[in-house]
């Protein structure tokens, strides 16, 4: 009975061995094979210390917000590091993206004043500063910057003072052509010339040069303009705006350009100009006057 519970001793520990030597033959194998892929260590490429990214690497991947920077960056023109301090640290787990991005702060002041703070309401893109789109919060707003404006707005009221400042100015900076709303005053005018004559936020308050052709009084004016056109006298060869001048409705007294061309006597007789002389935009010709 000893015998055989000593042989069975020894073939159990004989397997036992066996066990552990293929335990101890697979492990090593396991640990030699630890990668899926062979790829030759190159040591050498880590021997140097690398140069920062240049702004033209960055915009290898970051080529939207190069273009950006490129085409309305403005003054944010500049080297990427000079924001970005640490890049490609982002990371969802941490949620660090806030604590990453830069600060405006770090740069500006307020220079909107302590009620607009939240820079990015209005500059929502950072690489294109100056494309800032007209929110409501901005709209609200204008005339913390923009005061001329809106006195003059107020002050001489006229349909533009009617309409919201994003109506026009659909994105900051924006100045639109007249002609998205008018008609011009006469064929082929240059709506450059609009601003000349009609300051936008007082429309009303029409200023102009000596130089400003009749036809553009004449598209409103258009009796008085046709007169003007066909009369014989040497009225016809003198611009509206030289004796309207400066102002819109500002009719001169003859005697601005015609200092006493008549006797005193018959000055005297006639002091109204217009007694003999009917209508300033039709002079009667010379045979037509009744004696």
């Amino acid at each position: 009975m000893s015998k055989k519970v000593g042989s069975a001793l020894a073939k159990t520990g004989r397997l036992s061995l066996l066990l552990v030597a293929l335990i101890f033959a697979a492990s090593t194998a396991f640990a030699s094979k630890i990668a899926t892929v062979d790829i030759p260590v190159k040591a050498d490429l880590y021997a140097t210390t690398p140069a920062p990214l240049s702004t033209t690497q960055c915009a290898q991947c970051h080529t939207s917000v190069f273009g950006s920077l490129k085409n309305n960056g403005g003054r944010h023109r500049f080297d990427c590091q000079q924001c970005h301090n640490a890049i490609h640290s982002y990371n969802p787990k941490k949620g660090n993206w806030d604590e990453l991005m830069p600060k405006c702060s770090s740069c500006h002041t307020d220079v909107h004043g302590p009620a607009n703070k939240d820079c990015s309401s209005c500059h929502a893109n950072p690489h294109a500063p100056c494309m800032v789109a007209m929110p409501p919060r901005l709209t609200n707003t204008c005339a913390s910057c923009h005061a001329a404006p809106k006195n003059d707005l107020v002050k001489f009221p006229s349909k533009h003072s009617l309409v919201s400042c994003d109506k026009c100015h659909t994105s900051h900076g924006f100045k639109p052509s007249c002609s998205a709303c008018h008609k011009p005053h006469y064929q082929g005018q240059e709506f450059s010339t609009c601003a000349k004559c009609h300051p936008v936020h007082k429309p009303k308050q029409v200023t102009y040069g000596s130089a400003e052709p009749a036809a553009t009084c004449g598209a409103c004016h258009t009796k008085v303009y046709a007169k003007w056109k066909a009369t014989p006298s040497r009225h016809a060869k003198v611009n509206c705006a030289a004796c309207h001048r400066d102002k819109h409705g500002y009719i001169p007294q003859c005697t601005e350009c015609h200092k006493a061309p008549h006797p005193q006597s018959i000055l005297e007789k006639f002091p109204n100009c217009l007694s003999c002389h009917l209508d300033v935009h039709d002079l009667p010709s010379a045979g037509s006057q009744t004696p």
